[in-house]
C-alpha cells in the first residue's frame, strides 16, 4: 500500500495469463499461511500500524475491513514525495495510469481500460475514472482538473468499477482527494516552502500555507489554505525568431475557505469555496527535428485553467442513520491552444499565411445535489440508499485565427460564415442532465459477509453545433438527435473472515459510461476521403454508452503480529462496445462502438515493517488488455495491447526514521518507480504508432525534524531519466516528438505548523 502505515485493521486464456494467475495464487496462499501463522503465535499481540479510515463507501470503515481493492495515499507520502497534484502519484499507484498532453490535461485510466486518442477539449471525451475532491465529482474527460494535495487527509483511489455508488465515469475505478475537516476545538497552522532546480532547465519555488481558527469553539470554525507554486521550464523553443528557454514555465495558485458549523449535536453543516488557477507558456513537448528537450514551434501554445468550486454539505444524526445532503456547484474556464504549425507546410497554398495556433474556449457550469441515508447500527446488516442529480452545461469554441488569412488567400472567411481571418470557427452549446437512484447493503453472517448494490440511472444530452470557415467549406448548423441512455448497474461481493486480521473476497460488478454526440464532418475538407472509405456521415450522428463487467478475487489484512500487510487482487474485465476514436486524414473524426476488449491481471501491495524505524513499500502490477475483435478502421486487429498501458509496473519506498537527539528526528526516504513499455495505437500498421521504451525514476528526500519544524533535502528523478510517458505523432498537425517526464529536479523545503 502506497502510504507511511498508519492503521491497523479487521481483521482468451494465455499462457502469460496462466503465469500471472499463478503468480496471484502464490502471493495469495502465502498471505494465508503468514497470516495464520502469525495469528497463532501472537493472537494478542498489538499491531504495529493504526488504522486507517477511509470513507470510498460513504461512510467510515478501516482500510482493512472494506472488501475491495483501494489503494491509499496519506498526507505523509504526498509531502515526501513532493507531489503537488494527482498526476504526480500515478507511479506509485498499481494498475493507475493515464494518457498525458500537460498540466490539466491527463486523461486517466485504471485497470487497463484505456483506449487513448481523442482531443483534450472534446466535449464527448467521456471519462473512465471518476475524480472526487470530498463530495464533488470535478472529472472532466481528458481534461481533468490538477488541484493542490495541500492539506489533503488522503487520496483514496478504488480499483474497479463504482457505479453503484458513483455512477457512470467510475467504470474502472475512482480518485477520492479528501480533505481535512475544519477544526471546532483548536487553533492550528501550517507554512511550507520549497525552493529547487530542473536540471537543464530553470527554478521552481512554492508557499503553501494554512490557519484553524475555532471561531466559536465546539460550534463554528473556519480553516483556510492557500498555496502559490512557480514552476520552472525545461523545453526550449530552437527556432530562429521564436528562440525561447524554458518555454513550459507556469504558475498554479489557489485558495481554500472551508467552515463547519455544529449546529447541535446531531446536525452539521460543512461549506467549502475553492478557487485553482493555473497557467503555462507552452507544452512540455519536445521534436525529434529539434531535439531532445526542445522544439521549433512558431505558434503559442500556453494553456490557462481557471476553476471555482462551491459545495454545501449537511449531516444529520438519526440515531439509527445518517442524512447527508451535499450540493455542489462546479465553474471551470480552459484556455486550451494548439500548434498546427506542420499543416501550414504541408497544405497547398497556406504556406504563405504567418502561423498561428488554434485556440480552444471551454467554459463549464454543473450543478450537483447528492442526497443519501447510511445505517450506523452495530446490527450484521448495514445499508446506504440515496438520489443523484446533476446538470452540466458547456459551452465550447474551435477556433483557428491566423491574420491576415483573408487577405493571403483571397478569400474572407464571412463569406464561409466564420469571424474575419478565421481559417475554421466552430462551437458546442451542450446540456447534459443525469438522475439516478442508488443503494447498497451488506450482511454479515459467522464469519461472511455479502453486499449486493444496485443504481438505476437516466441520462439526457441536448447539443447544438455550428461550423464554419474556408476549413468547413462554409457555414452549418446542426441540431442532432438527443443523446439518452438509462439502466441498471449492479454489484455482488461476497467476503470471508479467514482470521480476525485477514479477509478473502470475490466480486463482481458493472461499470458504465454514457454515449454521445458526434461533431459535424465538414464535406469540404473530407468528402474524398470520406467516399473513399464509403462511409455515411449521417449514421455517425451518435455513439452508443459501453460498459464493462469486472470480476475479480482479493486478500487483504495482516499478519506477522501486526508487521506486515498485504492488499493484492486478480481481475477479470470485459469492456464491451468500446468507444474508440477514428480520425481521418483531412484532421477531423468521430466515435463509434466497434469492438470489444479484455483486461485482466494480478495488481499487488505490501508493507513491511523490517526494523525499528525502517519500513518498506512495495506495490506493482502485471496486466494486459487486448482486443477481443478486429477494427479494421483503425488497422487493429484480434489481440492488440490497449494503448498507453504498460504490461508490467512496480514501485518500492524504503523510509527509515531515527533519532538524532531527543527532540529531533533524522529521516531518509527512497523511492523507485518502473513503468513498462507502451505504444500510441492498438496496431503498428497505423500510421500513428510510436513505441514508448520502458523506463526507471528514482527519488529520495533526506532531513531532520524538530518540535514542530521539518528541513529536508530533495531529487526527484535523480538519475535524470528522459522517460516518454506520450509519444507524439498526429499528422497533419504534429511531427514526431515526445512529451517527457520533469528532468532530474534538487531542492529543498522547510515546514512548520502549530
Amino acid at each position: 500500500m502506497n502510504t507511511t502505515p498508519t492503521f491497523k485493521g479487521r481483521g482468451r486464456v494465455s499462457r502469460k495469463w496462466t503465469e500471472t494467475t499463478a503468480l496471484a495464487s502464490v502471493l495469495l496462499m502465502s498471505s494465508f499461511a503468514v497470516s495464520s501463522t502469525a495469528s497463532a503465535e501472537a493472537v494478542e499481540s498489538q499491531p504495529k500500524f493504526d488504522e486507517i479510515v477511509v470513507t470510498a463507501r460513504k461512510r467510515s470503515e478501516t482500510l482493512l475491513d472494506i472488501p475491495m481493492s483501494i489503494n491509499v495515499v496519506s498526507e505523509t507520502t504526498i509531502e515526501k514525495m513532493g507531489a503537488n497534484d494527482f498526476t504526480d502519484i500515478l507511479g506509485t499507484v498499481p494498475s493507475l495510469t493515464a494518457y498525458q498532453n500537460g498540466p490539466g490535461r491527463t486523461r486517466i485510466s485504471i485497470r487497463g481500460v484505456s483506449n487513448g486518442g481523442g482531443n483534450d477539449n472534446d466535449t464527448q471525451n467521456q471519462e473512465t475514472v471518476g475524480v472526487y475532491l470530498d463530495e464533488i465529482p470535478i472529472s472532466m474527460g481528458a481534461m481533468n482538473p490538477e488541484l493542490s494535495l495541500f492539506d489533503l487527509e488522503r487520496v483514496e483511489v478504488l480499483r474497479g468499477p463504482q457505479g453503484t455508488l458513483y455512477g457512470a465515469g467510475s467504470m474502472s475505478g475512482t480518485i477520492r482527494l479528501v480533505s481535512k475537516k475544519p477544526n471546532l476545538n483548536e487553533i492550528e497552522g501550517k507554512v511550507e516552502a520549497s525552493l529547487s532546480s530542473i536540471s537543464k532547465g530553470s527554478e521552481n519555488y512554492s508557499v503553501k500555507g494554512l490557519i484553524n481558527i475555532p471561531v466559536i469553539e465546539d460550534k463554528f470554525a473556519l480553516r483556510t489554505s492557500a498555496y502559490y507554486l512557480s514552476n520552472g521550464g525545461y523545453i526550449d523553443n530552437v527556432l530562429e525568431g521564436h528562440e525561447a528557454k524554458d518555454l513550459n514555465d507556469g504558475t498554479s495558485k489557489g485558495l481554500k475557505v472551508a467552515g463547519r458549523v455544529q449546529v447541535s449535536d446531531a446536525f452539521t453543516v460543512d461549506f467549502n469555496f475553492i478557487h485553482h488557477d493555473y497557467s503555462d507558456n507552452g507544452r512540455p513537448e519536445d521534436v525529434d527535428a529539434a531535439g531532445e528537450l526542445a522544439r521549433n514551434y512558431p505558434s503559442f501554445d500556453g494553456y490557462d485553467d481557471e476553476m471555482q468550486i462551491y459545495n454545501l454539505t449537511m449531516t444529520y444524526d438519526l440515531d439509527t442513520a445518517e442524512f447527508v445532503s451535499s450540493t455542489s456547484f462546479f465553474k471551470r474556464d480552459i484556455i486550451n491552444p494548439r500548434s498546427l504549425d506542420q499543416f501550414y507546410i504541408l497544405v497547398p497554398g497556406f504556406g504563405d499565411l504567418v502561423p498561428h495556433e488554434l485556440v480552444d474556449y471551454t467554459q463549464t457550469e454543473t450543478f450537483v445535489q447528492e442526497m443519501r441515508v447510511a445505517s450506523t447500527t452495530d446490527s450484521a446488516l448495514q445499508w446506504t440508499v440515496g438520489t443523484y442529480f446533476d446538470q452540466k452545461d458547456v459551452a465550447y469554441q474551435n477556433t483557428w485565427p491566423v491574420p491576415g488569412s483573408d487577405d493571403v488567400l483571397g478569400a474572407p472567411a464571412a463569406g464561409f460564415g466564420a469571424p474575419t481571418d478565421h481559417l475554421y470557427y466552430g462551437t458546442d452549446d451542450l446540456t447534459v442532465k443525469t438522475f439516478a437512484v442508488f443503494g447498497e447493503a451488506y450482511y454479515s453472517f459467522d464469519k461472511f459477509t455479502v453486499t449486493a448494490g444496485l443504481r438505476y440511472f437516466n441520462w439526457k444530452q441536448d447539443i447544438s453545433t455550428y461550423v464554419s470557415g474556408i476549413l468547413a467549406g462554409g457555414a452549418e448548423i446542426d441540431n442532432p438527435a438527443q443523446g439518452k441512455a438509462d439502466g441498471f448497474n449492479p454489484k455482488l461481493n461476497i467476503s470471508y473472515d479467514v482470521t480476525d486480521d485477514m479477509l478473502v473476497y470475490a466480486q463482481v460488478a458493472r461499470g458504465f459510461r454514457y454515449g454521445g454526440v458526434n461533431a459535424s464532418i465538414p464535406l469540404a475538407t473530407c468528402g474524398d476521403e470520406v467516399e473513399a472509405l464509403g462511409i455515411d456521415v449521417a449514421d455517425l450522428k451518435t455513439f452508443a454508452p459501453d460498459k464493462t463487467w469486472n470480476y475479480e478475487a482479493g486478500v487483504k489484512g495482516r499478519a506477522m503480529d501486526g508487521n506486515l500487510m498485504v492488499n493484492a487482487a486478480v481481475f477479470h474485465i470485459k469492456w464491451d462496445d468500446v468507444q474508440t476514436s477514428r480520425r481521418f486524414e483531412c484532421g477531423f473524426g468521430y466515435r463509434e462502438n466497434v469492438t470489444d476488449l479484455t483486461s485482466q491481471g494480478v495488481e499487488f501491495e505490501v508493507t513491511a515493517n523490517l526494523t525499528e524505524g525502517l519500513t518498506l513499500t512495495t506495490g506493482g502490477t502485471y496486466m494486459t488488455s487486448n482486443l477481443d475483435t478486429d477494427i479494421l478502421s483503425l488497422s487493429a486487429v484480434k489481440g492488440d495491447r490497449a494503448p498507453y498501458v504498460p504490461e508490467f509496473s512496480l514501485n518500492a519506498t524504503l523510509e527509515y526514521v531515527y533519532p538524532l537527539t531527543d527532540t529531533m528526528d533524522g529521516f531518509v526516504w527512497a523511492n523507485y518507480q518502473h513503468t513498462g513499455h507502451r505504444q500510441t495505437e492498438f496496431n503498428a500498421a497505423n500510421a500513428d504508432y510510436r513505441d514508448m521504451e520502458a523506463y526507471d525514476l528514482a527519488n529520495v528526500r533526506v532531513g531532520v525534524t524538530w518540535d514542530n519544524l521539518e528541513v529536508s533535502l530533495f531529487a526527484s528523478n535523480l538519475f535524470d531519466s528522459r522517460g516518454v510517458v506520450r509519444s507524439l505523432r498526429r499528422a497533419p498537425f504534429d511531427p514526431d516528438g515526445a512529451i517527457r517526464v520533469q528532468p532530474r529536479t534538487m531542492g529543498i523545503t522547510v515546514k512548520g505548523n502549530f
